[in-house]
């Protein structure tokens, strides 16, 4: 007798019961799933079912017939997946494996697939996205065998039990399974309530999270999830992290919501949610966004539905809102405080993390800094500080600092111990991969060049660097980056977008720049575009746009160093004098000279040299002599100097005539009669440029001299120096012209002036982060503070302007160094011998920011009490005494000069 259908009954298709004992086929490989193929054939066995199996050498056949036998008498399918695609026999296309599924055709498909398979043969990659694309099957991932046991029960016993009530009407859609989380979300309190505002709104549809991979995307749409259940009809999760072909999405929008992937699926959907308030949470959509158009036909014919999207990229739908996901905050820098830093976010997601593999850990005054570090220079990125933390038993804090500082792509190796994390997120190298996979040739491309920037650029550069003769559109390119959550564009300030990668993506990025083999030639493009930038940086300084060059500068002086340094090893002599001498005044404030002075000394040696034409040539031994100057090697820069003064005057160059002037000036001893003629020529060369900011400097470098000198007519050169730097408009130089008037009205006697002026001074060099001008703003506060009668103050004072000097690899300027050893002696008199170290080391230890604040604290409390009550000391005001020391010593000191 002729064996009927599969479960006819009365026409209709269905399973038998399971004393007709069903048949289920099972579909693997042989070798290599061999422990599967046991769980299947247990799972099978446990629900009283028949497993038909295929083995080679079982019966005297051709392989192809007998198990297209069996399958022939089977009544289930069920197929599982690993990494190997199977043999492919001769004359055939395609393996046994997948000519088994072709031939399952019209009877149920249970497809299982192996989640981890990272050497997974692309045709077998090819076969299950069409079985995830197909109506009418079901695919579930899987982590071992002992689990794909219970997946295989299960899914039988439900399908037995779907087919056993055909023909009912379907029951009532039961409230989704929510992951269970593993961890607590952390922060993300905002973000929170922004996600749940848009979704309580009934006009809005579709919210999307997004942001780079590892930034908490999903725990967050869960954590919003939870709260909405009781104010849904259905909270459905949908995991789309093993889809790869869009057309899957409808089957597993089904699968999730219960309702049988057979016929038109996506309209089985839309009936089964139609009529309901439903909230579908669809995550890690990013590599399946050409699915977009069938979620927007969802939502366009349920009204009730509502859509929460976790995505690297946003879907680009109608009526999409987008909430970003950035890191968490980190702590500020230098902030090391255990109860300070308990409070930041990154710092309590790497507490939490790190006590699941050491219940011991805690953030003490030991580890604190090393903690900070390490979730600074991670950037707050959620998965790598976790990642980092999970290792902490073997990597504390203070070593993971040490890796992370040799080389950030360190970090790209960190794997999480736990073996049911996703394969996309075991290393934040697989994180970024998968992103980074998802992107088009053309922005791979542009991304890996990018990188070279290490703190960003701005569309000029990104032009300059990004296309090679025009092999890409980079205005696209930054489009679709950012779009993918792998470039961040803001405004920092310079009035125009700075597109950045985050620090961990751009590391990954410059090993494909690597791989790609164009380095070289992208950082010479770099170094050539920076050289041509720099004369308009240098410019810019100077005029309305200050703010904005500034900042430019600021994110690039990292990058202006690097190019600077390929531009000497590989004997650009020019790109170096181009891209450095426009921005002398930059590299100084900044706090840069020595390195700048190493670089200059360098690319003096070069064979290069030779070829630059005689300005630039010039330029560069300026430098050279004027940096030696300021680091004290007056005798090497004298020479060096004075034949740049007489080929200035030889050229008629008054610009450089003027600083060479002024540099040479320098390598003088003070009071040197030669002195006041040399910066008298420098003022008048500097006069016939136009140039306002140099003829400022010269004539601050002539009172300087003049006081040194002891000479009363310092105090009104000064005067004139500041009125020359305002209309200039450079407040680093107005800041610096203020110092020296401070200490000219000290030695006058005027307090009052003096406070002013180095109040106003020390704003200025707070407003700019002036590196090099707040240490002599220290030094004029400490005279200052001498003279109100706090001595224990100015020694701190003077304390943390050494130490800040000795950071720099500076001696300061020569021509004030007279007055800076009057104040030494001035605080050593008014100190006892244990003292005076003590204040000094307690000035160094407290660094030069910390001490200014302290000092000016210190002045308005010796000021408001020497205003209610002068103390007398020997019969005279605390502050008339001290100021009379301080006059006592620069008195001696000119008299010592004249004689």
């Amino acid at each position: 007798m002729e064996r009927p259908p599969p479960g006819a009954v009365d026409g209709a298709r269905s399973i038998p019961t399971p004393d007709q004992r069903l048949r289920v086929f099972i579909s693997s490989t042989l070798v290599e799933l061999a422990e599967e193929r046991q769980a299947v054939r247990d799972a099978v066995t446990g629900l009283r079912l028949i497993p038909v199996l295929f083995e080679l050498g079982a019966r005297a056949h051709p392989p192809r017939a007998l198990y297209r036998a069996y399958l022939a008498q089977s009544d289930v399918f069920v197929g599982v997946y690993g990494e190997s695609y199977g043999w492919v026999a001769p004359g055939m296309a395609v393996s046994g494996l997948e000519d088994e599924y072709e031939l399952s055709a019209g009877m149920p498909r249970l497809v299982y697939v192996r989640r981890s398979a990272p050497a997974r043969d692309p045709r077998l990659g090819a076969l299950i996205d069409r079985v995830q694309a197909e109506g009418g099957v079901s695919t579930t991932a899987y982590d071992d065998p002992a689990q794909l046991r219970e997946l295989v029960s299960d899914d039988l016993a439900v399908l037995l039990s779907e087919r056993f009530s055909a023909g009912r009407a379907p029951p009532a859609p039961a409230p989704g399974r929510l992951p269970t989380p593993v961890a607590p979300l952390v922060d993300r309190t905002d973000e929170r309530a922004v996600v749940l505002g848009l979704l309580r709104d009934p006009a809005v549809r579709l919210v999307t999270l997004t942001g780079p991979g590892g930034t908490g995307k999903t725990r967050l749409a869960l954590a919003a999830a939870e709260e909405l259940v009781g104010e849904r009809d259905d909270v459905w999760w949908v995991d789309l992290a093993a889809a790869r072909d869009p057309a899957a999405v409808p089957s597993l929008v089904a699968a999730a919501i219960g309702v049988p992937a057979e016929g038109p699926v996506l309209e089985l959907v839309v009936e089964r949610l139609a009529a309901r308030r439903a909230l579908l949470v669809v995550d890690n959509a990013e590599q399946v966004l050409a699915a977009a158009p069938d979620l927007w036909h969802l939502l366009s014919r349920c009204g009730g539905t509502q859509l929460l999207v976790t995505s690297r990229s946003l879907l680009g739908l109608r009526g999409e809102h987008d909430v970003p996901l950035g890191p968490l905050a980190v702590p500020a820098a230098g902030e090391t405080r255990p109860e300070v830093l308990a409070a930041v976010p990154a710092v309590q997601l790497f507490t939490a993390r790190a006590q699941r593999a050491d219940p011991a850990f805690a953030v003490t005054a030991a580890n604190a800094a090393a903690v900070a570090e390490v979730v600074r220079r991670l950037e707050g990125l959620p998965l790598a500080v976790e990642l980092a933390a999970a290792r902490v038993r073997t990597l504390p804090p203070a070593l993971l600092v040490r890796r992370l500082t040799a080389a950030l792509d360190q970090a790209l190796e960190l794997r999480d111990p736990d073996v049911d994390a996703p394969d996309r997120q075991r290393t934040l190298r697989t994180t970024i991969a998968w992103s980074h996979d998802l992107l088009g040739d053309a922005d791979r491309a542009l991304l890996a060049r990018l990188s070279l920037c290490t703190g960003g650029c701005t569309l000029d550069t990104a032009e300059h660097i990004g296309a090679v003769d025009g092999d890409l559109d980079v205005l696209e390119g930054l489009s679709a980056l950012v779009a993918h959550s792998m470039l961040t564009a803001a405004d920092t300030g310079e009035g125009e977008p700075r597109f950045r990668p985050p620090a961990l993506v751009r590391a990954f990025a410059e090993e494909q720049l690597r791989e790609r083999g164009e380095e070289a030639r992208t950082r010479q493009r770099l170094a050539e575009h920076l050289a041509a930038v720099a004369p308009a940086a240098g410019v810019g300084l100077l005029g309305p746009e200050r703010a904005r060059w500034q900042a430019r500068l600021e994110a690039e002086t990292a990058d202006l160093l690097t190019s600077l340094r390929w531009a000497v090893r590989h004997d650009r002599a020019d790109l170096v004098v181009a891209t450095a001498a426009p921005l002398a005044r930059w590299w100084w404030s900044r706090g840069l000279v020595v390195p700048l002075a190493e670089i200059a000394e360098e690319t003096a040696g070069l064979p290069s040299v030779a070829a630059l034409d005689p300005d630039a040539g010039a330029r560069l031994a300026w430098a050279c002599g004027q940096t030696r100057v300021l680091r004290g090697r007056a005798a090497g820069a004298a020479p060096l100097l004075a034949a740049v003064v007489a080929g200035a005057r030889e050229r008629a160059d008054p610009w450089l005539l003027g600083h060479g002037l002024v540099a040479l000036a320098g390598t003088r001893a003070p009071g040197d009669p030669a002195l006041p003629g040399l910066l008298a020529e420098a003022v008048a060369a500097l006069g016939r440029t136009g140039d306002a900011w140099s003829q400022a400097y010269a004539l601050g470098s002539a009172a300087d001299a003049a006081a040194a000198a002891g000479d009363p007519a310092a105090a009104r050169t000064h005067r004139e120096a500041l009125e020359a730097a305002r209309r200039a408009g450079d407040p680093l130089l107005v800041a610096a012209v203020l110092d020296r008037l401070a200490v000219d009205a000290v030695l006058a006697g005027d307090l009052v002036t003096a406070r002013d002026r180095c109040t106003e001074a020390a704003e200025l060099h707070q407003q700019q982060r002036d590196a090099v001008g707040v240490v002599t703003c220290l030094d004029g506060l400490a005279a200052l503070v001498l003279a109100r009668g706090v001595p224990r103050a100015a020694a701190r004072l003077a304390g943390a302007a050494d130490a800040a000097r000795a950071a720099l690899g500076l001696v300061g300027d020569p021509l004030l160094r007279p007055a800076l050893d009057r104040l030494t002696a001035a605080v050593h008199a008014a100190l006892d011998a244990d003292d005076e170290p003590r204040e000094r080391a307690a000035g160094a230890a407290a660094g030069p920011w910390a001490a200014l604040d302290a000092g000016l604290a210190a002045l308005g409390a010796a000021e408001e009490l020497a205003a209610r009550s002068p103390s007398p000391v020997d019969g005279r005001p605390v502050a008339r005494q001290s100021h009379r020391s301080w006059r006592r010593h620069h008195d001696q000191a000119g008299a010592d000069r004249r004689r």
